[in-house]
C-alpha cells in the first residue's frame, strides 16, 4: 500500500471523529460500534451477509472475513461461537475491527491482519471452515461524495479486469478449496464483473442464502463447495451402461462414476440411449435417504432442471433435455432397496448429429466446444448444488426444487409449444409435489404422471 494513500487515509481520519453505530445480530443482541469516517459502516449488504450466514448448519468452527471494514459481521459471529480470521487492506479498517473487538469482550476470538485477496504473499488459512467475502461492487465515488479514503474507495470497487471473484477463486489451490464452504455475497443487477457463475462454470456447486433488491441493484449471498469433498469420480473407458457400474461403488457418499464410452445405455420404459465418443454418460450413486423429502418423479425433473440451468437448456417433461426443441440429453432415475441407494443416470451429447434420421443437438451448441470431463464437472456441480447433504448448508426444500422446476419447463412451454393427452389438446398449467404435470383440457384438471399419456411438440 503506497505510503501517499494511508498519509491521506489518517489525514481524513484526523478531520473528523469516529461515528457511533449500533449493529442487531442474529440473537437480537445490539453490538456497538465505533467507525472512523475512512471505514465503511455497516449497510444493507452488511445485513444481508448476516442474513445468510444464518442459514449454516454447523457448529462454529474457523471462519475467514476477507475485508472486514469495521468488524460488524466477525464480531457477529465470533459471539456465537466461532473463531475468526479478519482482514482488511486497510490498516485504519483492521485497527477498527481490533477496537471493536475489545468492547464487544470477543477480542480473544477474532485475529485482525492486514492484507486480502491479490496481496503478495496472503493465503487463506489452512484450518478454515468458511470464508466469506461481501465482493466489493460499488461505482467510484465522484470527488463531491466521495467520504471515504483512497484505500477504502480501492476496496469497495470491483477489480477492472477479471472481477475480484474471478481473481479469488484463480488463486486458490486444491488446498485452499477441500473441505471449505464461500460464502459471498453479489451484486448480480446491474451487471458485474464478479458473478456466480465463475465458480458454476468451474465446477463448484452453489446455493442461494439470502437475495434482495437495494434501491436499484440486486445483492445475493451464495455459497460455494466443491462436490464430493475433492474426491474424484470413477472413470471407465469403455462401459456397457454406467447404470450398472454404478451398483459396484461404495454404498456412502456422494459417488458417480463416468465413460468414456458407453456401448448400451438405458433410457426411459427400456429404450436405448446411444451415446459417441465426447459424449458425457455418467450415474450418481446416493444414499435413498434422498427420497424421504422427493418423490422419484420430482426428483428426476429437479435434476434435470438444475442441468438445464447451468447448460443453459431446456426441459422438456419430464426428462428430456433440450436445445431450440431438439434433444440433447436425457436423465435417468432408478432405485433398489437391497443396497438402499438411488441411482441418477445422465447421458448428453456433445455435438449436434443425427441418429436414426432423428436430429439431435449437442452441448457445444448452448456453452460452447467443452469436453466431457469439464461437461461433468459442471453437471456433477449442480446436481450437488441441490442433493449434496455433506456440506453446512440445509439442502432446498421440496417447494423450491417444485417451483425451480417449473421454471425451468415453463422457458420452453412459454415459446409456443404445444400439448396433447390422449390426443387431446390441453394447457399444461404446474407441477405437483409428486412430480406429475398439471394441465387443462377445457373445464377438466388433469393429472399426468404417464409420460405415454402425453405429447409435447416445438
Amino acid at each position: 500500500m503506497g505510503f501517499d494513500k494511508i498519509e491521506r487515509e489518517i489525514e481524513i481520519s484526523s478531520v473528523g471523529g469516529s461515528t457511533a453505530v449500533e449493529f442487531k445480530i442474529q440473537s437480537g443482541e445490539v453490538i456497538q460500534l465505533a467507525i472512523p469516517p475512512t471505514v465503511y459502516p455497516p449497510r444493507r449488504d452488511t445485513r444481508l451477509m448476516l442474513d445468510g450466514l444464518a442459514g449454516l448448519t454447523c457448529s462454529p468452527g474457523h471462519l475467514v472475513e476477507v475485508g472486514c471494514g469495521s468488524g460488524a459481521i466477525s464480531i457477529a459471529m465470533a459471539l456465537v461461537g466461532w473463531k475468526v480470521s479478519a482482514f482488511d487492506i486497510n490498516p485504519i479498517a483492521v485497527a477498527t475491527t481490533r477496537g471493536n473487538a475489545i468492547e464487544a469482550g470477543v477480542a480473544e476470538s477474532i485475529r485482525v491482519e492486514e492484507g486480502g485477496v491479490g496481496e503478495d504473499g496472503w493465503k487463506i488459512p489452512s484450518d478454515a471452515d468458511v470464508i466469506i467475502w461481501n465482493l466489493p461492487y460499488l461505482n467510484p465515488p465522484t470527488e463531491e461524495g466521495a467520504r471515504l479514503g483512497p484505500m477504502e474507495e480501492a476496496a469497495l470497487g470491483d477489480e477492472e479486469e477479471l472481477g475480484w471473484s474471478s481473481i479469488l477463486l484463480n488463486s486458490l489451490n486444491e488446498g485452499e478449496s477441500q473441505h471449505k464452504t464461500f460464502i459471498l455475497l453479489f451484486r448480480t443487477d446491474p451487471y458485474s464483473l464478479s458473478s456466480p457463475n465463475d465458480w458454476i462454470l468451474n465446477g463448484w456447486s452453489s446455493r442461494l442464502l439470502a437475495i434482495e433488491r437495494v434501491g436499484d441493484e440486486t445483492l445475493e449471498v451464495v455459497a460455494f463447495w466443491i462436490p464430493g469433498n475433492n474426491g474424484d469420480a470413477h472413470y471407465l473407458e469403455e462401459s456397457v451402461s454406467t447404470m450398472d457400474d454404478a451398483r459396484e461403488l461404495p454404498n456412502e457418499g456422494w459417488q458417480r462414476i463416468r465413460a468414456g464410452i458407453q456401448r448400451s445405455g438405458r433410457g426411459r420404459r427400456g429404450s436405448q440411449w446411444q451415446s459417441q465418443a465426447g459424449d458425457l454418460t455418467a450415474t450418481w450413486s446416493l444414499d435413498q435417504s434422498v427420497l424421504n423429502d422427493l418423490s422419484p418423479g420430482l426428483l428426476q425433473v429437479a435434476v434435470g432442471a438444475c442441468v438445464a440451468d447451468v447448460l443453459s437448456m431446456d426441459l422438456k417433461w419430464p426428462n428430456d433435455l433440450l436445445i431450440n426443441g431438439r434433444k440433447a440429453g436425457g436423465v435417468l432415475i432408478e432405485s433398489s432397496s437391497l443396497d438402499g441407494r438411488v441411482r441418477i443416470g445422465i447421458g448428453l451429447n456433445q455435438n449436434p448429429s443425427h441418429i436414426e434420421g432423428r436430429e439431435v443437438a449437442g452441448w457445444t451448441e448452448s456453452i460452447g466446444d467443452i469436453d466431457d470431463a469439464s461437461a461433468f464437472q459442471i453437471v456433477d456441480a449442480a446436481i450437488a448444488s441441490i442433493l449434496d447433504d455433506s456440506v453446512p448448508i440445509a439442502t432446498p426444500e421440496s417447494s423450491q426444487l417444485q417451483r425451480a422446476s417449473w421454471a425451468a419447463m415453463s422457458r420452453a412451454l412459454s415459446r409456443g409449444a404445444k400439448a396433447t393427452c390422449t390426443d387431446m389438446p390441453v394447457r399444461i398449467a404446474g407441477l405437483k409435489k409428486s412430480g406429475a404435470l398439471i394441465a387443462i383440457d377445457g373445464s377438466r384438471l388433469l393429472e399426468i404422471d404417464e409420460v405415454g399419456e402425453l405429447v409435447i411438440s416445438f
